[in-house]
């Protein structure tokens, strides 16, 4: 009796760890299972799990470009999605960063002007910069000669990608640093009512539709008023504290939107009570199929991903993507 239990003794310390993780896991379904979200997702008319293009197939091709978002197109991805910025004349554009150097030729074509905003920029100014070239410079080995000289799109032709697409995917449109476009959500909800992407009853175009999402209350808020049955998402920034979760959640309800959070807040204590309150949530930016396993383990109702050909094979829509292919098969 006395050796079986000095036997016991032994293996606690090693047994320990695998209880402490059935015990978290146990936790996790309770606060957080797998699936939780679907109920949601399909009242909003979101598909389950969503699978967001995040700035097109952003690795393979230069983001916001038209071959990123023809390739996510073609590979099946739920949305498109983009960041919306507003030229000085008045044109809205895709395009991620405040400033022009990272993604363009600005510094050749406008020297002087490199770190001067978006906004100080006319349309026809920017049709001037090549937006493609610098793709290949950063990721030799997925660069191609095709995507020299790509120019930056405006809203109406991402617009026109994705209606041209058999895949029929929704897009997922951000208002970027939207305190410095006054009147850009009325300006985007008028440009989608006129293409038939909003109707009386809100969403109503192709399958997957379209979703608007925002760092910026004050826009969220503007496009509640303009879209009310437009699904919307309240982007959180990087690493916020749990301390800080409640007044998020409480943020968010009054927006009536669904959270859109990074990776760091994948675990199931953050999840968990977004969809105690019937929140939407889709993680940020989520790349490999390891951290996609996680957040799924843990009710994430979708990503975005730089890498939707790995998401699609994931969630099992696909058993494989040929990158090349369809990039000959888009003219790239």
């Amino acid at each position: 009796m006395k050796g079986r239990r000095h036997i016991y003794i032994l293996l606690f310390p090693l047994l320990l760890p695998f209880l402490l993780a059935v015990l978290f896991l146990l936790y996790a379904y309770v606060e957080s299972p797998p699936g939780r979200g679907r109920p949601i997702a399909q009242r909003l008319g979101v598909p389950y799990p969503a699978v967001v293009a995040h700035r097109g197939a952003s690795y393979y091709a230069p983001e916001e470009t038209e071959p990123a978002f023809l390739l996510a197109c073609e590979m099946g991805a739920d949305y498109l999605e983009l960041d919306l910025q507003r030229t000085r004349d008045g044109v809205l554009i895709a395009l991620h960063d405040d400033t022009l150097p990272r993604t363009t030729d600005v510094d050749r074509v406008f020297p002087g002007r490199e770190n001067d905003t978006l906004d100080t920029f006319t349309y026809g100014e920017l049709e001037k910069l090549d937006a493609g070239s610098w793709f290949n410079a950063a990721n030799p080995e997925r660069g191609r000669d095709s995507y020299k000289g790509l120019k930056i799109l405006t809203l109406s032709e991402v617009i026109a990608i994705s209606e041209g697409c058999d895949h029929e995917p929704g897009l997922y449109i951000e208002t970027k640093a939207a305190s410095r476009f006054p009147g850009i959500e009325e300006q985007l909800v008028d440009i989608l009512k006129k293409r038939g992407w909003i109707g009386d009853q809100g969403n109503v175009h192709g399958r997957a539709g379209l979703i608007l999402q925002s760092f910026d209350k004050v826009s969220l808020a503007a496009l509640k008023i303009l879209a009310p049955e437009v699904p919307r998402i309240y982007l959180i920034e990087d690493y916020i504290q749990y301390s800080e979760w409640q007044m998020v959640l409480r943020d968010a309800q009054e927006l009536g939107a669904g959270l859109g959070p990074s990776f760091s807040q994948a675990w199931p204590w953050y999840t968990g009570p977004a969809h105690e309150r019937h929140m939407l949530v889709h993680h940020w930016t989520i790349n490999e199929s390891w951290q996609m396993w996680f957040a799924d383990q843990f009710g994430s109702d979708g990503i975005f991903t730089d890498r939707a050909d790995i998401a699609l094979i994931y969630y099992g829509r696909v058993d494989t993507v040929d990158i090349d292919e369809i990039l000959r098969k888009i003219g790239y």
